[in-house]
């Protein structure tokens, strides 16, 4: 008889009863592999391949006599993988326990705290897996298998010898049939999947995890991702995310596109598609956003900095684009309709608190209004960041606080998940860090998100208040009003906040009348401030006015502010101005400024209406905040304006 084998990768928080969830790659391109071998399919029957977050009990439950149980690691599965692995150990005690992933550390520590676990894989598992499999099929000796670390029955811990590996021709889980059952099984799910054309990353940035596995791009052969694609199209899969570094980077990614777009337009599968682009964008990956907005597969662009301190940079072994050329990139970006997002990363080593608000207040002056996605930044295992040395060089420290993902049902799990934040450095200390917390989700909750976002514009081209300074004496002015509908929720976010450094990790808003659903503190800021908008910009207004705006423009400006939020219960409007706004304020988002000229003008808002405000909290705040949803505009069609002179 063959010898059962299961390998569990659950996903990213999604539990059984969720209506989506991603196909397992990792664990379906090592089974791929291993499978191709004779050996391995005489000898081994891969019974399941887990990847929904059962409980453990029930996941024991449907077990056949397990030979080997192998877990795909990473942050968001990582508690749980060994809590199951402890019951299986226990039921089984002589099935084998496998863990892998990045998750996974190159020393003896897991195995040492973890004696239920019997063998890790260092690194790329697929050609180690199919390896380990032949050698436990014929001697059952592992020793000369590569890259592991395995327990013998004596309890003593063996390391075997490290092999580089470079292939990247596997057979493809998908087009092999491997989650052919799982489709099957889960008829009223939706899927999403992962797509690999290459592997590697020429970059090397401390706070990543793949700098100490990869130096050189591999690239899959051409014919399998094209493959893949066909079968993404026609399996219905809705999501798909780029697994590759840098999209963009090689001519052949805009052959890969295309095929994508045909693909779609064929079966109108896959819905979506999100990648990674290239880091120093160039002319190749506005190509590819623009091929995938006119597809309606993608609709956003990341252009990403991660800092804009260059000593920072420099910790980090990373280097950006100029901040002159980002600004060529939005305005070119947004002259096509095309919106971006660009990503930073909180409290890396180098950052302080005047780098970090100075360095928004830059990407918002280079036209970066709509989306500014700032991360939480966090010591992965496998990261040069997390190196001793590297920690006491610059005297990071962190807090091991619960994980948890956004978007998803507020329901407690079986087994909690944990990762390390940093929240201090040699130049930011944890005081600090909580500063520039507050402040980033106050640029992003009022900014990005447009709630105060054209009162600052004007404060900046007209009467050169800078970004930075603005939001600061914002943040002081709610908290000496705790009364104001600002204070209050400000100092609700502020005490999520102050909780981190003491372990609890609360950073997400709930209120249950918009879905049973974690928002990020920036949307709950956004979420709490729309449903009484009069109240919140009434409470505001002597603040506003305490900037010293000429009265005739304060008073249209106001109005033009108010009205152009997308809320939940706006009505159709036709509103009268003195003043250009439109024309300005377009400029202004393309980094164009230019004086606010009188010219009468009418706007007409028409915005979408909504069932409940869970829907209009969905589709507006969580589908819509990289689209710009949150804000009325031609584009959309919610906004149109007529010159009366």
């Amino acid at each position: 008889m063959k010898k059962n084998i299961y390998l569990v990768q659950v996903g990213d928080r999604f539990s059984a009863h969720s209506k989506s969830a991603y196909l397992p790659y990792a664990a379906g391109v090592i089974a791929a592999q291993a499978w191709s071998n004779p050996k391995v399919n005489a000898e081994f029957s891969l019974k399941r391949i887990i990847f929904l977050r059962e409980t453990p009990e029930e996941l024991i439950e449907t077990l056949d006599e397990p030979f080997l149980v192998g877990f795909s690691c990473y942050l968001w599965n990582f508690e749980y993988n060994k809590a199951v692995a402890r019951q299986v150990k226990g039921k089984y005690p002589n099935c084998l326990i496998l863990f892998g992933g990045h998750q996974v550390t190159s020393d003896t520590s897991l195995l040492e705290s973890n004696p239920f676990i019997d063998i890790l894989i260092h690194g790329e598992g697929e050609e180690v897996f199919e390896k380990l499999l032949v050698a436990l099929s014929e001697t059952g000796e592992i020793d000369r298998v590569p890259n592991i670390i395995y327990r013998k029955k004596d309890g003593t811990l063996i390391q075997s010898k490290k092999e580089r590996i470079l292939g990247t021709d596997y057979p493809s889980p998908y087009t092999e049939g491997f989650f052919d059952d799982i489709l099957k099984s889960h008829p009223d799910m939706g899927f999403s999947a992962i797509l690999e054309t290459n592997r590697g990353c020429t970059n090397n940035c401390s706070f990543c995890d793949w700098g100490p596995h990869e130096t050189k791009v591999r690239m899959f052969p051409i014919e399998r991702v094209k493959g893949d694609i066909r079968w993404f199209s026609e399996n219905k899969i809705e999501y798909i995310w780029g697994a590759d570094a840098n999209f963009g980077q090689f001519e052949r990614d805009r052959q890969i596109a295309e095929w994508l777009v045909e693909a779609k337009e064929k079966n109108g599968y896959p819905l979506r598609m999100k990648v990674n682009y290239a880091k120093y964008n160039n002319l190749n990956v506005f190509e590819l956003s623009k091929c995938f907005a006119e597809s309606d597969l993608s609709k956003s662009t990341t252009i990403s900095f991660q800092t804009l301190s260059d000593t920072a940079l420099e910790n980090i072994g990373r280097r950006n684009m100029t901040i002159e050329h980002f600004s060529d990139l939005i305005f070119l970006y947004r002259s096509e309709g095309i919106p971006t997002y660009t990503e930073l990363i909180l409290a890396l080593p180098g950052e302080t608190y005047e780098s970090f608000t100075q360095g928004i207040g830059k990407l918002i002056d280079s036209g970066q209004h709509s989306t500014i996605e700032i991360y939480d930044c966090v010591l992965l295992p496998n990261a040069q960041i997390s190196d001793k040395d590297y920690v006491e060089q610059h005297r990071i420290k962190s807090v091991c606080v619960p994980f948890f993902q956004y978007h998803c049902e507020n329901t407690a799990d079986e087994v909690v998940e944990y990762w390390d934040l940093i929240i201090s450095t040699a130049t930011m200390p944890t005081e600090d860090w909580i500063k520039s917390k507050m402040f980033a989700l106050t640029v992003q909750g009022l900014h990005c998100l447009g709630l105060l976002r054209f009162f600052a514009i004007y404060l900046r081209n007209s009467m050169d208040v800078p970004y930075h300074i603005f939001y600061q004496h914002l943040i002081n002015w709610a908290f000496e009003h705790p009364d104001t509908a600002l204070g209050k929720i400000f100092s609700e976010t502020y005490q999520k906040v102050v909780g981190v450094p003491e372990g609890k990790n609360e950073q997400y808003w709930f209120d249950l009348k918009f879905g049973d659903v974690r928002w990020t503190l920036d949307e709950g800021i956004f979420l709490f401030l729309s449903t009484d908008i009069e109240r919140f910009y009434r409470e505001i207004e002597p603040f506003l006015k305490s900037l010293r705006i000429e009265s005739s423009v304060f008073e249209q400006l106001m109005l033009y502010q108010i009205n152009i939020i997308h809320i939940p219960d706006n009505e159709p409007k036709q509103l009268e101005f003195d003043y250009d706004f439109h024309n300005y304020f377009s400029k202004a988002m393309k980094n164009v400024p230019t004086k606010l000229l009188k010219k009468k003008n009418k706007v007409r808002i028409s915005t979408d209406s909504f069932d409940s405000l869970a829907d209009y909290a969905r589709e507006t705040v969580w589908y819509g905040r990289r689209l710009d949803k949150t804000v009325c505009s031609l584009e959309d069609g919610s906004l149109m304006v007529e010159y009366l002179s």
